[in-house]
C-alpha cells in the first residue's frame, strides 16, 4: 500500500473535493484519481461517493481513513527521526503569533512536547508590527504574522519569511445571518450593519475605508477574545471581517459561520513564518516547523 496514496486520499476524504486536494498538495488532479482508484481496487471497496459537487466519502470507510491518518502519522515521526538524528537544537523556544493563530500553534506545541516533554515554549499573541520588532530585536524566536504583499520586502528586510497562505479580507457571519446567503457583498450590503472585529491591524483600515465610502457602520468592540466574537455573530446579528486563515483558527465550530468575498479593491494578504536566518537553522526550530505545517494541512478548508 502506497504511503502518497494514502495522502491524497485522506486530503480528499478532509476536503470533499479532488480539485481542492490536488492543489493543496501540489499534483495534478489526475494524480489523486488514480490514486483513489488504486486504492479502491486494492481494497475491493469504494471509497468515495463522486459527484460533480465533489468526492464525499462513504460513512462505512470513516475507520479505514483514521487508520490511514495513525499510519501517516506514524510516517512523520519516522522521518522526523532520521531527518534530525543527532542534531542537538535549542531546549526553549519563544514565539509570537497574531490573533487567530493561537489554536493551530498550540495543537504543534502539544504535539512536540508529547515527543519532547523536556522542550520548553514561551508563548504569547501580538499584532505583526509588534511580532517583528520582537524576532529583530531577539526577544523572540519567531512569529507568524499576516502583511500586505506589497510591503514584505520594506517590512521584513533583512528576515525569513516563510508563507503558508496567502488571501485577503472576508466578511464572516453566521449562517442565520441575512447576508449569508450571497457569494459575494458589495460595501453598500454593509449599511447599518453592526461589526465585532478582531484586533488586526487590517481590520480598522477597512472600517476607515468603509467610512470614506459613505457606508455607515457601528463597531461594538474589538477583541482576541473568539467565543466573545462568535458569540456576537450568533446572538447579535453581527458581522466581523478579517483573512479566513482568522476565521479557521479563532472561531470555534467554524462550520457554523460563513466567509463573504467583498467587492471591493483589496490588497493581498499573506500569512507566514518571520526569523532570523540564523535561527532557521536550528533543528528544534524546523521540527516545529514540521509539525505545524502537517497540522496546518490537516486543518487547512
Amino acid at each position: 500500500m502506497n504511503i502518497e496514496h494514502m495522502k491524497y486520499v485522506v486530503e480528499v476524504a478532509r476536503t470533499e473535493s479532488i480539485t481542492m486536494a490536488a492543489a493543496n498538495l501540489s499534483v495534478t488532479q489526475s494524480t489523486i484519481s488514480q490514486a483513489i482508484t488504486k486504492l479502491e481496487e486494492l481494497l475491493d471497496i469504494k471509497l468515495f461517493l463522486r459527484t460533480r459537487r465533489g468526492a464525499y466519502l462513504i460513512s462505512e470507510c470513516s475507520p479505514i481513513i483514521d487508520k490511514m491518518k495513525d499510519i501517516l502519522n506514524s510516517t512523520l515521526a519516522i522521518k522526523e527521526i532520521a531527518d534530525y538524528m543527532g542534531e542537538k537544537g535549542k531546549e526553549e523556544l519563544r514565539l509570537s503569533v497574531i490573533p487567530g493563530g493561537l489554536p493551530s500553534v498550540i495543537q504543534s506545541i502539544s504535539s512536540m512536547k508529547n515527543s519532547y516533554p523536556e522542550l520548553k515554549f514561551q508563548l504569547s499573541e501580538q499584532e505583526s508590527r509588534i511580532i517583528v520588532q520582537e524576532v529583530r530585536e531577539e526577544e523572540i524566536d519567531f512569529g507568524l504574522v499576516a502583511i500586505a504583499a506589497d510591503d514584505i520586502d520594506t517590512q521584513l528586510n533583512g528576515l525569513l519569511f516563510h508563507s503558508i497562505e496567502r488571501g485577503k479580507l472576508f466578511a464572516c457571519v453566521s449562517k442565520e445571518n441575512k447576508l449569508s446567503n450571497k457569494k459575494k457583498i458589495k460595501l453598500e450590503d454593509l449599511e447599518g450593519q453592526t461589526f465585532v472585529v478582531f484586533n488586526d491591524e487590517f481590520a480598522d483600515p477597512f472600517i476607515e475605508q468603509l467610512t470614506h465610502a459613505g457606508t455607515q457602520v457601528h463597531v461594538l468592540f474589538r477583541s482576541c477574545n473568539s467565543e466573545a466574537i462568535g458569540a456576537a455573530l450568533v446572538q447579535l446579528d453581527a458581522v466581523t471581517i478579517g483573512h479566513e486563515y482568522s476565521f479557521r483558527n479563532h472561531l470555534a465550530n467554524h462550520n457554523d459561520f460563513v466567509s463573504i468575498d467583498i467587492d471591493m479593491p483589496q490588497r493581498d494578504i499573506v500569512i507566514g513564518w518571520v526569523m532570523k536566518e540564523s535561527m532557521s537553522m536550528d533543528s528544534t526550530v524546523k521540527r516545529f516547523m514540521d509539525r505545524y505545517h502537517s497540522l496546518f494541512m490537516d486543518t487547512r478548508s
